[in-house]
């Protein structure tokens, strides 16, 4: 949802900007959600089995973003990279407060 209000408020100052936006935007969300499924699966199971599950998935997730980082950087072209950035710091921080909120919860 973060991901496609910046997106269109992005669009505001052209289309460049509102696509590259929301490929900054999945460029986090995507890994985010493979880590998240990987990780969901172990749970309530051997520790051992989840922290090797969370440490290989956490690197997975790292890897994928820098992959496509790379490929967005090399085959989006135009790219306003200032509004891909933006989208990726608007979902890394839309992560982060509903985390909060999570743990805020209990």
């Amino acid at each position: 949802m973060v991901a496609v209000l910046l997106a269109l408020l992005s669009l505001l100052a052209g289309p460049v900007a509102a696509y590259s936006s929301l490929f900054g935007s999945l460029a986090v969300y995507l890994p985010g959600m493979m880590f998240t499924v990987l990780v969901m699966r172990k749970i309530g199971g051997d520790s051992a089995v989840f922290l090797r599950t969370a440490m290989l998935a956490e690197f997975g997730k790292l890897a994928l973003t820098g992959l496509l980082c790379a490929m967005v950087f090399i085959w989006v072209k135009p790219l306003a990279a200032g509004y891909f950035f933006l989208g990726m710091i608007g979902v890394l921080i839309a992560s982060w407060f509903g985390l909060a909120k999570v743990f805020q919860g209990q």
